[in-house]
């Protein structure tokens, strides 16, 4: 089944297109009775999930972000025990059955959520063949954003999770706000001078550019990179970097994502590493263009409808 579905999501994989279509097909659902199939496609090809799934186990948070935006309320199981968004901190509680967390899932406490569907995507993409060998009926989706088009692999997301839940005139609302900003964005970005992205950790700083996990910064909101050094694949991730480097680039923009923030580490926070004299030297300080982001947002919630509209809000302040 897994292999056959990423065999055809290479053959068939869309840009924005949702490839649904109501089935005439009846299943019995993990919560009893018949319901009603839709087919939809995730990262690994067309799957045939129920519309309007009465009970939902999920492990991704930018998908749990899009759920509760929407005011969906089947969400019976949720991955706990990692960094939960302040804003969706009620998963947290004893309502939702705790099914494992990003990494690893649960398999004797999913069956106490009795899904009609999983979810997994980004960090808990790995577990998708195994919850779906081990749950055999219950279809399980990968909702994975592509981090190389970022707003494309998001809005298909969030369309699809809205369209198995007849959200999508909600969720298209939305989508249209947003694209409006991110034109107005994009006016405000090209002469606004050149960005860095950074990320700070246990006291290190990363830097990020074009090609990276923070790359839509620049081919999504269009602001240009303050350097070509850290463009290549292999960057993914962001690179350690000095001080030195920083004051070097000399970004006209800085955006520092704070990660010990984000998942609820001590340590120095942000501000306390970045304030340093050679990155005072810059111009983004300087000009107070260095923009502390919701780590939440860029660094935990992927891809998420709530998450997605605070990156435009982030961008937006550090243009104003």
């Amino acid at each position: 089944m897994s292999l056959r579905r990423r065999f055809a999501a290479v053959l068939t994989l869309p840009l924005l297109g949702l490839a649904l279509s109501a089935c005439g097909n009846e299943n019995e659902s993990a919560s009893g009775g018949d319901t009603e199939t839709i087919t939809v496609t995730d990262a690994l090809g067309d799957e045939e999930v129920p519309l309007n799934p009465k009970s939902v186990v999920v492990f991704d948070m930018g998908v749990l972000d899009t759920l509760d935006t929407l005011g969906v309320d089947a969400v019976t199981g949720v991955a706990k025990g990692g960094a939960t968004p302040s804003y969706l901190k009620k998963y947290d509680g004893d309502d939702y059955v705790a099914v494992g967390d990003l990494f690893e899932p649960n398999l004797e406490a999913i069956p106490r959520a009795k899904p009609d569907l999983i979810i997994v995507g980004g960090r808990s993409a790995s577990m998708h063949d195994t919850l779906e060998d081990t749950f055999e009926g219950v279809p399980v989706l990968d909702m994975s954003v592509d981090q190389n088009a970022y707003l494309d692999s998001s809005r298909k997301n969030i369309l699809t999770l809205a369209s198995i839940f007849e959200k999508e005139k909600q969720a298209e609302e939305i989508l249209a706000g947003y694209d409006e900003r991110i034109a107005a964005v994009k006016k405000q970005a090209s002469s606004a001078g050149k960005g860095l992205v950074l990320l700070t950790s246990g006291g290190e700083v990363t830097a990020y550019s074009i090609n990276s996990r923070f790359g839509f910064v620049h081919d999504v909101f269009g602001v240009p990179a303050a350097t070509g050094e850290l463009g290549d694949s292999e960057s993914r991730h962001g690179e350690a970097v000095s001080f030195e480097f920083i004051r070097k680039v000399n970004p006209d923009l800085l955006y520092v994502v704070d990660r010990d923030s984000a998942i609820g580490e001590d340590g120095k926070s942000a501000e306390e590493i970045l304030d340093n004299a050679l990155v005072k030297k810059t111009n983004a300080w300087k000009n107070e263009k260095v923009t502390y982001v919701d780590a939440e947002a860029w660094y935990i919630v992927i891809g998420g409808l709530t998450s997605l509209g605070t990156l435009i809000d982030d961008v937006e302040k550090s243009l104003a």
